[in-house]
Order: C-alpha cells, then structure tokens, then sequence
C-alpha cells in the first residue's frame, strides 16, 4: 500500500520538474530572441565578419543584435573629428564639415532604415544608399550604409557605419566610420585604396544632438 505522504511528495517533485523545464525553454527562447552577439541576416550577407573585426580593432562600435529600438529622428553632429585614418593620405586629427543625419522608416522586422546624410552649412546630400540596414539591442545600435561612388570619376564602393546610442537628449558616442571596399581605375592612386579605414566621431561631449530641421 501507497502511503499518502509518498503520493504528495511524487507529485510535488513531477510538478517542481515540468516548472524547470519550462522555465528552461523559456530562458533558451528569450536569449535568442535577445541575441545581442550576432548580425540580422540581411547584414551578415553583405557585410563580412572580417570587415567588422577590423573596424573594431581600431576603435569603432559596431554593435550586433536583431533588437534596437526605434531611432528615426534628426540628429546633428558636431563637430566631426576624424581620430583614425589608414589611408597614405592620412587624414587624423581634421575636423571636417557638420552633417545632419536623418533616419526614417525603420522597419525591424526587414531590418531597413531610411538614411539622408546633409553636410552644413553647405547643404549638400550624399549619395542615396544602395542598402542600408540597422542592427543593435536595447539603445545600442549600427547602421550599415553600402555606397557606390564616383568621384574624380572613379567608381567606389565604400560602407559607413553610424553607430552610437539613443538618449532622449540625441546619439551619446556618435561614429561614422568609412570603410572603403574596392575601387576601379585609378591609376594615379587618386582614391585611398581599397581596405581604408576612417573614423569620425561627435566631439567634444560625444552626443549628436536632436534636431527639428533637416
């Protein structure tokens, strides 16, 4: 015969079990869905794990994740100092023209983002992007803009990324980093070469600030 006390303490054990296998698979979901270590699909195809790497080592946020939140907005940076330059021409320490940056439409199921880039005062647009991606968890995030280019008639392909962290106040440790992928006929070197890598940042406080007007 079965004591009554055995019956209570197999069940209560069978219960307490099922509650930590739950939890378990619960935990395992969350972590995925809060994977804040690898890149969305559409950016791991486009942009190589070795690219990423170098632009690390010297210095740029570039933050994986498939969980940013939402940063559409206006946001002004200055001033725009270059603190890492690779290229022969060698182009750290130049504070260069203000930009404002204007991200719209972002979608973070796609991964896309709407990206304007205006320099000041002159206000001339950049080049539309050929793709443009966003990846990241929590504020943290990087925005992956792939350009074809053609200047001094050259043709370019480059990437910017513009990472930084979302306050309520603007991006805290605002980067446009440049990395230039290939380039066609330049005999002349005219273009730093193919693997340069320059670094910009927000100075002074770090923070590109929110902007009404673009």
């Amino acid at each position: 015969m079965i004591k009554k006390n055995s019956i209570t303490y197999f069940l209560s054990a069978l219960v307490l079990t099922l509650s930590l296998v739950s939890c378990k698979k619960e935990t395992n979901n969350g972590s995925k869905l809060q994977d804040n270590t690898s890149f969305p699909t559409p950016i791991a195809n486009f942009a190589p794990q070795s690219m990423i790497d170098s632009l690390r080592a010297v210095g740029a946020k570039v933050y994986a994740g498939s969980t940013p939140n939402i940063v559409n907005g206006i946001y002004f940076m200055h001033p725009d100092s270059c603190i890492y330059d690779n290229s022969p021409g060698n182009l750290t320490g130049i504070i260069f023209s203000d930009y404002n940056f204007k991200f719209s439409n972002q979608d973070n199921n796609l991964f896309t983002i709407g990206v304007e880039q205006k320099s000041l005062p002159a206000g001339i647009l950049s080049s539309t992007p050929v793709s443009s991606y966003i990846s990241g968890n929590g504020n943290d995030f990087s925005i992956f803009i792939l350009r074809t280019v053609t200047p001094s008639g050259i043709t370019v392909q480059q990437f910017n990324v513009l990472s930084g962290t979302l306050t309520p106040d603007g991006i805290q440790n605002f980067q446009n980093t440049l990395y230039i992928r290939s380039k066609v006929n330049d005999p002349n070197n005219t273009i730093a070469p193919a693997g340069t890598i320059r670094l910009f940042i927000n100075g002074a406080s770090g923070l590109a600030i929110n902007s009404t007007a673009f």
